[in-house]
């Protein structure tokens, strides 16, 4: 062994012995010399010396004491072993030059030199134009390339002089270092993979625009197995990284809206900071320095030099389209269906993948400035903006935002197909509630607005959910022709729950006036049709219709007399006045999820179950959306 003290640990004398502290380690040790002792060993942990050098002479009592230290110095990650570096071919003067860097690696990674020796090896081209593209090549540069291809690219204007000066500059300070310029006249694929050809790594930056070209760099790249890191910058923002494979699915999250325009602000040291962290992004790839985790995004606000990361999912484009048989996938059907419910709190900590201002499937959880009382509400703010707005009501918070996260990803994902996945005659597979076997569906039919869309915390549950959806709109359309006469019932009567009994206790304070009537009598099951004064909020049907009914009736009493209408529930067409009259029916007894679906089959209607998985991140978050669509 070798022992060598890692670059940016720190000692310090403490009132009974030493701390030790930087490099990750925070180490503290008791003894009335120990402080002496790190400090007279500190010199000789350079890696040059051998264990049994330091050893060597010692006395055995003071032999035992230091190689006790050194052990509790290399447990608490303050040391490493030199002997297991593996050997490089970096000179003297590269060492020096470039001590910096090399600590750098150190700090994460064994084998420092020799890590920085294959970075410096690789063939890197920087491609792109403007100040962020002379920035990145300065910053490649002063990172220890040896052999460095500038492309400059025509869609903004370069500043020669200023590579010219690069050029001598490096030359001075490591004479070994090669700058080559090229100049492309266009940027077809033919002419970029030309440019590229033999490089390890890309970097690309432009000051102007060029999302077209990013993502087609991006495809060469990954084609010819070379690591791309680029930024491009939209307005007066710069979007950096990840590195790799992910850029693909961080670009399809972020979804950026075009055409965007070059900013005033990419000049001078904001043109530096964003080359810096391309560049380090670069040399911590090549050097493998660091393992972060899940990749990121990088945005700087390129005015306010505000600086922030953003991690996101796995994008459906960028992985394969799984392909799997009808008894393949009526096995996951069946391993959905028997699946433990998930619990709030897990499924909280699981949907916190799925948000995140710019590059989340659902930007937030806001409550904004809606009134809170009596209900909470909640919006799940989609990319979409507020053409398509999704929100969650509940008696407390967690209820609200659970049911915004809910409904936001089924929103999602019934707008998120994968042409892939579709059969070749535009089909995708489902499972026939009534015939219980697999089948298949217009895919049409599935990602599309309408009812029989739900999302709940378990399988059955959501499917309920949708199945019940499909019944209430066949009860309307009954309504609509004239084959079901809505029955009035006696709400206040009615046996609820503790929630429906708090609804109806907050109604009356409020104002509200509440009509209940079943519209399912043609259909043969309970479907409830609900209005708030004169104007119809809602049609619930299955188990917990009375209290959802009633929720959705307190919900509009709040909008109405908050003026808050962005939440309200949005009135159902067909239902017109609501019956009059001072003796109402029982309210009737919920119906389950086999009594909704025989009711269907009455109809020669069979529910379809799709669930909505084509996104498979989202779906491993979430396995519980569902499409129900009627076939027959």
């Amino acid at each position: 062994m070798r022992p060598k003290l890692k670059p940016d640990v720190l000692y310090v004398p403490t009132a009974d012995g030493v701390h030790l502290f930087g490099a990750g380690a925070n180490l503290e040790l008791r003894g009335g010399a120990i402080y002496q002792w790190v400090d007279r060993l500190a010199p000789h942990l350079n890696g040059t010396v051998t264990l049994d050098n330091l050893l060597r002479g010692l006395p055995d009592d003071k032999r035992a004491v230091v190689a006790a230290l050194l052990k509790r110095l290399e447990d608490g990650g303050c040391l490493t072993d030199a002997e297991a570096d593996e050997p490089h071919g970096l000179t003297d003067r590269e060492l020096a030059t470039y001590a910096p860097e090399i600590a750098f690696v150190e700090y994460y990674r064994g084998s420092a030199a020799r890590r920085f020796e294959t970075y410096r090896n690789s063939s890197v081209v920087v491609l792109g134009a403007g100040p962020a593209f002379t920035a990145l090549i300065a910053s490649a540069l002063h990172s220890g390339v040896r052999r460095l291809r500038a492309v400059c690219t025509p869609e903004f204007p370069t500043d020669e002089d200023r590579l010219t000066e690069l050029t001598g500059g490096s030359e001075r300070r490591d004479p070994d270092q090669e700058l080559i310029r090229t100049v492309l006249s266009g940027d077809s694929d033919a002419e970029l993979a030309a440019a590229l050809e033999g490089a390890d790594a890309v970097l690309h930056v432009s000051s102007a625009p060029v999302t077209d070209r990013a993502v087609r760099l991006h495809r060469l790249c990954e084609r010819a197995g070379q690591l791309l890191v680029q930024g491009v910058v939209l307005d007066d923002v710069a979007w950096l990284g990840p590195s790799g494979a992910a850029w693909a699915s961080a670009w399809q999250r972020l979804a950026a809206p075009e055409p965007s325009r070059p900013s005033t602000f990419l000049t001078g040291p904001t043109a530096a900071v964003v080359a810096g962290h391309l560049g380090l992004a670069c040399f911590t790839a090549l050097t493998g320095a660091r393992d972060d985790g899940p990749p990121t995004v990088t945005r700087i606000d390129l005015e306010t030099l505000r600086t922030s990361t953003h991690p996101f999912l796995p994008h459906p484009s960028a992985m394969d389209a799984p392909q799997e048989s009808a008894e393949e996938f009526g096995e996951r059907v069946e391993r959905l269906r028997s699946a433990e419910p998930l619990l709030p709190a897990d499924f909280s900590a699981r949907a916190a993948a799925c948000f995140d201002r710019y590059t989340g499937v659902l930007r937030a959880l806001e409550e904004g400035d809606f009134t809170q009382l009596p209900l909470n509400v909640t919006e799940a703010v989609r990319p979409e903006g507020p053409a398509e707005r999704v929100f969650g009501w509940g008696t407390g918070f967690a209820e609200a935002r659970q049911r915004a996260a809910l409904r936001g990803l089924a929103r999602y994902a019934v707008t998120a197909p994968d042409p892939r996945r579709f059969a070749d005659d535009g089909s995708v597979r489902g499972w026939d509630l009534v015939g219980k076997e697999v089948t298949t569906v217009p895919a049409g039919d599935v990602f599309t607005s309408g009812p029989g869309v739900a999302a709940a915390l378990d399988w059955t549950g959501a499917v309920t959910e949708a199945v019940a959806q499909q019944c209430a709109r066949l009860a309307v359309e009954d309504v609509r022709a004239g084959t079901a006469e809505p029955v009035l019932l006696d709400v206040a009567g009615a046996s609820v729950d503790e929630a429906g009994r708090r609804h109806l206790d907050m109604l009356r304070p409020a104002g509200g006036e509440v009509t209940a009537a079943d519209i399912g009598t043609a259909l043969g099951v309970p479907v409830l049709a609900w209005w708030q004064g004169a104007r119809p909020v809602g049609v619930t049907c299955g188990p917990g219709a009375v209290t959802d009914g009633l929720e959705l009736v307190l919900l509009d009493r709040q909008s109405e007399l908050t003026g808050e209408s962005a939440y309200a529930p949005p009135p159902v067409p067909g239902l017109g006045a609501p019956p009059r009259g001072t003796d109402g029916a029982a309210v009737p007894a919920d119906a389950d999820l086999p009594a909704l679906v025989e009711a269907l089959a009455s109809r020669d209607r069979s529910p379809v179950v799709v669930p909505l998985d084509h996104d498979p991140a989202v779906h491993e978050v979430l396995p519980n959306v569902v499409r129900v669509v009627l076939a027959g």
